[in-house]
């Protein structure tokens, strides 16, 4: 029987050009509003004005590929290459492997279903791997590199929120995925904190950022460096809301902000995407 792999993720636009659109896509069926369109053009315009997020994605797939001798591809939520279209043909059996290594019902189970919708193939689903040896290896080497390199007086753990719902193992995993980081590097002592919350009318789960940075300041820290250990490679709400939104928010307190690298195709991210595929095929 023939088997495939799909890394799924959230998706991100190619250009500020291919906003509005992106946009339309998310907010569908609401309009979505022209002040929103240019604001977050203008987000993008800060790194760059697009988001590595496809292209890590797909270099993590080839790595995969030739890691398991399957066919790996990348399918996006809510933009180019759509999980709808990117599941096509990819084989009888399908691994669904989402690009969030901890389990939200408002992340990693979207990815699910709109996989399960788009295919008769038998769907293999993976819902977390956040406690996978490799993924918390390649998290202890880059912190350790960024502790050496840019010598902070705290880590600053982020990933992103969600909304409060009672019985979500979201924030036990991240516990989880933090206390096996501390566990390979005892050094990495720090604190946690949320980041990207939407501005729909939610209740989500905190503290946020600049919540704890405030805190860390009135504690006497006045270098933090941040590792967003909810992610696995650069993208919006890495290179605007941490190097740029919250590191201005931090400059006003007086802190310094920066960040260890992401994980992006560490090797030893693509052994754990590999340990992950093999426990169940």
């Amino acid at each position: 029987m023939s088997a495939g792999v799909l890394l799924m993720s959230y998706g991100s636009p190619g250009s500020p050009e291919e906003m509005r659109a992106f946009l339309e896509e998310i907010f569908r069926p609401r309009a979505v509003r022209e002040a929103t369109v240019r604001e977050f053009q203008e987000r993008y315009r800060r790194f760059g004005g697009r988001s590595p997020l496809l292209e890590i994605s797909q270099r993590q797939a080839q790595a995969l590929a030739r890691k398991t001798s399957l066919e790996v591809r990348v399918g996006m939520l809510h933009w180019h290459p759509f999980i709808r279209d990117a599941v096509k043909d990819l084989g009888e059996s399908i691994v669904g492997l989402p690009l969030a290594p901890q389990y939200s019902r408002f992340s990693v189970e979207k990815y699910l279903d709109a996989l399960q919708a788009a295919t008769s193939a038998r769907v293999i689903p993976i819902r977390s791997w956040h406690r996978q040896r490799g993924f918390l290896e390649a998290w202890a080497d880059r912190i350790h590199t960024g502790l050496r390199h840019h010598r902070p007086d705290a880590i600053l753990f982020t990933a992103h929120s969600v909304p409060e719902e009672e019985g979500d193992p979201y924030p036990e995993q991240l516990r989880e995925t933090i206390a096996g980081i501390r566990a390979l590097l005892p050094e990495a002592i720090g604190e946690f904190a949320y980041q990207s919350a939407s501005s729909a009318p939610l209740k989500w789960r905190g503290p946020d950022v600049d919540a704890k940075l405030k805190e860390m300041k009135a504690a006497g820290v006045e270098k933090v460096m941040a590792a967003p250990i909810g992610f696995v490679s650069d993208h919006a709400e890495v290179l605007y809301d941490l190097d740029h939104l919250h590191r201005a928010s931090a400059e006003k307190l007086g802190v310094t902000l920066v960040r260890c690298e992401s994980l992006n195709d560490h090797p030893l991210l693509i052994e754990a995407l590999a340990e992950v595929v093999r426990g169940v095929l």
